[in-house]
Formats: structure tokens, sequence, C-alpha cells
């Protein structure tokens, strides 16, 4: 009887500590949101005051977005999904192997808010990664808070 009570309080301790974990992941998971946002928020509006100060010659137009005529590239940034989690694998540029800066297809000089808001979007992508790491980590807390409390253990 002793040896089931103190299996049934390193359970309880067990579950309190998923318990603890669970809500820093979702602080986490929450904070990592509230960035996201933030972030494509700022490059939402640098990417309106590139376009209301540069509107005339540098207006994006059809002939500057790529087409199925126009010559192969290589995306610079992909996904990549493992056990460890989701990352971000990017590359550098470099014409010879088909990766291009989509910036430049706009001007050779882009403007600084419109570099600014590049960079704003590429920590979205990176936050997005994130969210999703948390997201996983969250389940599996879940799934281990459900395991135990359908256990023998605690009944």
């Amino acid at each position: 009887m002793s040896n089931r009570n103190s299996e049934k309080e390193a359970a309880g301790q067990l579950l309190d500590d998923l318990y603890l974990d669970m809500f820093h992941l979702v602080e986490e998971h929450t904070q990592c949101r509230v960035n996201l946002e933030q972030r494509n928020a700022s490059g939402s509006i640098l990417l309106a005051r590139t376009r209301f100060q540069h509107g005339g010659s540098h207006c994006v137009s059809t002939a500057q977005i790529p087409t199925e005529n126009s010559a192969e590239f290589n995306a610079l940034c992909r996904v990549v999904d493992s056990t460890d989690g989701v990352s971000i694998e990017r590359q550098a540029v470099d014409k010879s192997k088909g990766f291009v800066e989509p910036l430049h297809w706009f001007s050779v000089l882009p403007p600084m808010s419109l570099r600014n808001a590049v960079s704003k979007f590429k920590d979205c992508v990176e936050l997005v990664a994130e969210s999703t790491n948390l997201q996983r980590q969250l389940a599996v807390a879940l799934d281990w808070i459900t395991k135990l409390r359908r256990s023998t253990l605690l009944n």
C-alpha cells in the first residue's frame, strides 16, 4: 500500500511538472505570436512607406516579377522539417547556382525602407518556425498529461 502511495505521489509530482512546462510553453508561444504580429505589421508599414515615397519609376509592374518565361531560379530560403523540429535553411546569393536576390528585381539599389521591410519579413519566417516548434512541444506535453491522467497510478 505504501508503494502504491509513493507511486501516486511521484505521478502527481510529474503531472505538476508537466502542467508547469505546459504553462511556460503557452507563454512562450503567445510571446512568439505577438512578436510575429509586430514584425509583420512593421514590415507592412515599411512596404507601404516605400510604395508611397517611390511610387513613380520604382513602382512594381508585372514586367519586373518573374513569369514562366523568365530564367529559372532557386529559393534563397527553405523550410526543413526534421525530428529536431522545423528550421529555416538560407542560401547565399549566387547567380551561377540560380540563387538570386528577389529584392533586386525592383532596383539595383532598393530604398532603405524596402530593405528594412525585407528584414522584418525574414524575421517573420523565423518566428513562424519557432512558433511551430513551440506548438509541437506543447502537443507533446499535453499528450503526456493525458496519458498520465488516464494511467492507473492516479486512479
